[in-house]
């Protein structure tokens, strides 16, 4: 093995660490993408680790070595040491700011680490996403990858989806925490790793404008079905140690419990061959699941999976298997809803059984009601604003109306409303095309005479839309979504009445839109303009 001291004055950019075990065929591809990087070789240096292999992968590293002596160094760990201990040795080698691990069956995009590299520095992230990509017909995650991030929430993106370590990692960051991959798991060791540098990180960046990493396959090999139900377990113990109980671990937790314990069961109910194999792996996910799971993670699952588990947790096999086929059946027909009492359920099988009796709860899809709307026109008549737009629910029908524009003060939050006008249009549709005709509103609002009699108060009001159908209602903001066409700069005050509390002044409202396009009213006491002459 090359042990190789390293220098402080040795210190480059980013150090690329590349394992590889028996994979000598694609190797050679994977060193000439990092070797080609527009960041240029003398920002960079290769680590190669051959993880014991059989093939000619040694002697490709070792060839690399000798061509580019100044930037590539190879070294090889004992055969069955373990993935883990192969990168824990690159990472003790490290002389770059930033690291990035990649299998040799991955390669860069030309300029992936000069566009990382950049993105790290200037929003001084811990850990930068590089766009991934399929370098066949293997998938990989990309929901993460839509646009460039300079800030990301872990908590409330999709970053955390993806724990792969062919990201870019801080250097300091991995000294900071002593983060190094857990040589003890069988599996999912660079999920553990990379975990804890997401959590661990002051702030993660992403690079999503063009792919950065071109990912090979996976490196063939059999996990369990037990296996994979103990990833799952080890992967929540792990965020549990990290995290207090609350949202944030509940929302790092759905993720593994959707994945890996998801996946997991799915296949031992519908696919397993070995019996044994499969209820030992069952019996470990309704373990995980009684003292594992909380309420708060598993009410943020997709509710087909959510169902599936309370059965598990019951001990209801039959009834999850059952589940779970009716989850890969592409043929199923669509799933009904019922709204009862301001709530929506949707009626998949189980719901309401008395022989398994689920909490309604269970079936709840309120929280995934979705709202498309829009402000169209905002124009004045006297003391009148005069608003029109469209506004539906995506999954439900436009019938049983009680859309209401609310006005609320924003410190005091004192709140008036009023009910809008439907216009039909048979041509407005939800995203599959299916008809919301009765989605379009107008509403005059008074703001010269409110639900006290009097104009409306002193203060500043943020105007809303409570879109209501069907006996469901959700609260949207009026104005971030809105025509291009509309007005967004008229700042003109607008008399609206006689301060009911100050003798020979006005009430003036002028409108204006915030930071993050919210449509907002001031209205502030003043003296009368003079009226014009009469000629």
């Amino acid at each position: 093995m090359n042990t190789a001291v390293v220098g402080a004055t040795d210190v480059k950019d980013v150090t690329v660490a590349v394992r590889v075990c028996n994979q000598a065929a694609a190797l050679d591809a994977c060193l000439a993408s990092v070797l080609a990087q527009s960041i240029g070789t003398d920002r960079l240096e290769v680590i190669g680790v051959d993880d014991g292999s059989t093939d000619e992968s040694g002697s490709v590293l070792a060839r690399a070595a000798h061509q580019y002596p100044a930037f590539v160094r190879a070294g090889q760990v004992s055969p069955g040491l373990s993935a883990a201990g192969a990168r824990n040795w690159a990472l003790s080698q490290v002389r770059g700011r930033y690291v990035i691990f990649l299998d040799a069956t991955d390669r860069l995009a030309p300029d992936a680490l000069e566009r990382m590299v950049s993105a790290g520095d200037a929003y001084e992230a811990d850990v930068v996403l590089g766009k991934l990509e399929s370098s066949g017909r293997h998938t990989v995650e990309t929901s993460m990858f839509r646009k460039n991030q300079a800030y990301t929430d872990l908590y409330a993106s999709r970053v955390y989806w993806s724990l792969t370590p062919d990201k870019l990692f801080r250097t300091g960051l991995l000294q900071r925490r002593g983060l190094a991959f857990p040589t003890d798991m069988l599996i999912g060791d660079d999920q553990a790793f990379t975990a804890r540098a997401l959590i661990g990180a002051d702030n993660v960046s992403v690079v999503g404008d063009a792919p950065c990493v071109v990912k090979g396959p996976s490196p063939a090999g059999r996990a369990t079905l037990p296996d994979r139900v103990a990833l799952a377990s080890r992967m929540l113990a792990l965020v549990a140690s990290q995290l207090p109980e609350g949202p944030r671990r509940d929302s790092l937790q759905s993720r593994h419990l959707e994945v890996e314990l998801g996946k997991a069961t799915a296949a031992a109910l519908l696919s397993a061959t070995d019996a044994a194999e499969r209820d030992q792996a069952l019996w470990a996910a309704a373990e995980v699941l009684r003292t594992q799971a909380s309420p708060g993670a598993l009410a943020l699952l997709p509710r087909m999976v959510a169902v599936r588990f309370a059965l598990l947790a019951q001990g209801r096999f039959a009834e999850a298997q059952r589940m779970a086929a009716f989850e890969a059946d592409k043929d199923r027909p669509a799933v009904r809803k019922t709204v009862e009492d301001g709530r929506v359920f949707t009626t998949l099988p189980f719901f309401r059984d008395p022989q398994v009796a689920l909490p309604d709860e269970l079936f709840d899809i309120t929280g995934d009601m979705t709202v498309t709307h829009q402000l169209e026109k905002a124009n004045w008549d006297g003391p009148m604003l005069l608003l029109e737009g469209f506004a539906f629910f995506e999954q439900l029908s436009t019938k049983d109306r009680a859309t209401r524009v609310v006005l609320r003060e924003r410190t005091s939050g004192a709140q008036e409303s009023c009910s809008v006008t439907a216009r039909r249009d048979d041509a407005l549709t939800n995203a599959k095309g299916r008809p919301r005709a009765m989605g379009r509103f107008s509403c005059r609002v008074n703001l010269g005479q409110t639900s006290s009699g009097w104009p409306l108060p002193p203060g500043t009001w943020d105007l809303h839309l409570a879109v209501g159908f069907e006996g469901v209602t959700q609260e949207v903001r009026l104005g971030p979504k809105r025509s291009a066409d509309l007005d967004t700069t008229a700042r003109m005050p607008v008399p609206i009445g006689s301060a009911p509390d100050a003798q020979g002044m006005e009430l003036a409202a002028t409108p204006y839109y915030t930071e993050s396009g919210g449509l907002c009213i001031e209205v502030s006491r003043r003296t009368p303009l003079p009226l014009p002459r009469q000629a």
